[in-house]
């Protein structure tokens, strides 16, 4: 524990006694010097202690106030008067103005040399140094641990033991923890942090009450903070130590995580593509911990980019695999099913959720599942399994063979025509209902002069049947499309 004004009072070597300030003897001293000027503060600051014999104390009353008053603004720790030595015979102004300014006020038996009390502090920060010294020793034990596999959680606890104080590890944007499984931040830090102001020094010093911390940004994650309370021995130093332990640690698991997140996309790729067998499928699948009867896929098309280290967010969140984009699709594969909605909440979108797998010759039609469950999906409903897709939007196909049935039977033609002549009418179709039948904004987002569109609107009317300017049959043109992307036809 720091040195402090109580340490001298219990010293019985130091014969000293209080005056007055009782209430902050508890307060750290730096360190001790004597100075006889009617004006100490132009040497001493914050955390000294002042001793003296008494020359530079005014005899005035109200001079020794504002003698008092000056030592207080200016922080000291303290003054120590050296008794029957030079003071004024009457310091009772002196000793009200300490009293009710809280300024611990002490008296020291004249047989006690001040070098004594200076002996003391440095003694005491020699310890405090060990102590120190010890505190980094045990720091980079548990970094050694960690590098064991100990855990951000256990390794966290072990750290906060080695510096004796209270550490929180969160991210700095949401002010939650950084990952599942860390202790939150106390409410009263969440206000304090909630109200600063971007950028400032690498470390920054908030107060909540009487309580100090140190918060801190992890050197190779910016967006990953440490706040530390509570500790006696902590310091800028001792943060240094410990936050270069952590950022060690995550990365550690970063790497990891990435070289999962690259076997599963590769896994993933040859489970669509049906390049493996049984019994190779479901040996890669257990290695990945996705045991294959509970593997889930799920489907979702983000608004917009996925925020930034989704990927760390997304296991934060306990989803076990994220496997890869395909155009505007993020394809997921989950080892567990109730990971769903903690999944879907993460990335902010509706979410389709298709059967388990069961075996791996599944993928392909799970897959599927997942789009049409995810064309069920709605503000209403973000979340929507396959199990449960008529439940919601029942004019879309509520299986796989239906959706397959209205494709057919509403764009067969054009889809036989696209594939024996190489065109691709049913993509120019989606397009301009998906731009809502603008020839202007059609037009670009294809590429083609608008009498080109023209054209190829006009010959997908002669194929199908159907004509873009009644309403009925663009509801049936719009549904046929759906059903394609559902039953797997066109991405």
């Amino acid at each position: 524990m720091p040195f402090c004004i109580q340490d001298i009072l219990d010293d019985s070597a130091l014969r000293t006694r209080l005056l007055a300030g009782a209430e902050n003897t508890a307060r750290r001293l730096r360190w001790a010097h004597v100075c006889e000027l009617a004006d100490p503060t132009e040497w001493l600051g914050e955390g000294d202690l002042l001793m003296t014999t008494g020359i530079g104390i005014p005899a005035q009353p109200e001079a020794q106030r504002a003698y008092l008053e000056r030592l207080a603004a200016a922080r000291l720790a303290g003054l120590m008067i050296g008794e029957n030595m030079q003071a004024p015979a009457d310091l009772g102004a002196l000793q009200e103005a300490a009293q009710r300014l809280g300024f611990p006020l002490l008296m020291t038996h004249y047989s006690v040399p001040f070098s004594a009390v200076t002996r003391a502090i440095l003694d005491a920060g020699k310890q405090e140094e060990y102590e120190r010294r010890s505190a980094v020793t045990r720091i980079y034990e548990s970094a050694r641990m960690g590098l064991r596999g100990l855990g951000p959680d256990a390794l966290l606890k072990r750290l906060a033991a080695d510096v004796r104080a209270r550490l929180y590890l969160f991210d700095a944007a949401s002010l939650e923890p950084w990952q599942e499984g860390l202790e939150p931040l106390p409410e009263a830090w969440r206000q304090a942090l909630g109200e600063r102001r971007g950028g400032g020094a690498s470390v920054n010093r908030y107060l909540a009450g009487e309580e100090e911390a140190l918060v801190m940004a992890l050197p190779s994650l910016a967006a990953c903070e440490l706040l530390a309370s509570g500790g006696e021995l902590l310091d800028y130093g001792l943060l240094h130590h410990v936050t270069a332990v952590l950022g060690i640690e995550l990365e550690r698991l970063q790497v990891e995580h990435e070289r999962l997140l690259r076997q599963g996309s590769e896994l993933l790729d040859d489970l669509l593509q049906q390049r493996l067998s049984e019994r190779p499928a479901q040996e890669r699948l257990a290695a990945l911990d996705c045991p294959v009867e509970q593997a889930t896929l799920a489907v979702a098309r983000p608004a917009g980019p996925l925020p930034e280290r989704w990927a760390q967010r997304l296991r934060r969140h306990g989803v076990s695999l994220l496997l890869r984009n395909q155009g505007e699709e993020l394809i997921l594969l989950l080892a567990r099913g109730e990971s769903a909605e903690a999944l879907q909440q993460a990335l902010g979108c509706p979410l389709g959720l298709g059967n388990p797998l069961g075996h791996a010759g599944r993928a392909p039609e799970a897959l599927r599942e997942a789009r049409l469950a995810l064309a069920h999906a709605s503000a209403q409903r973000p979340l929507a399994r396959y199990a449960e897709a008529q439940s919601e939007q029942s004019w879309l196909p509520a299986s796989l063979e239906e959706a397959a049935r209205v494709h057919r039977r509403v764009l067969g033609a054009l889809a036989d025509y696209d594939q024996q002549q190489g065109a691709q009418l049913e993509h120019t179709l989606l397009v301009f209902l998906e731009q809502n039948r603008s020839w202007q904004k059609a037009a670009q987002r294809l590429n083609v002069h608008k009498q080109t569109l023209v054209y190829r609107i006009r010959r997908i009317e002669e194929i199908t049947g159907r004509s873009l300017d009644s309403t009925e049959d663009v509801a049936v043109l719009w549904i046929a499309l759906r059903a394609a992307q559902i039953a797997g036809f066109r991405e």
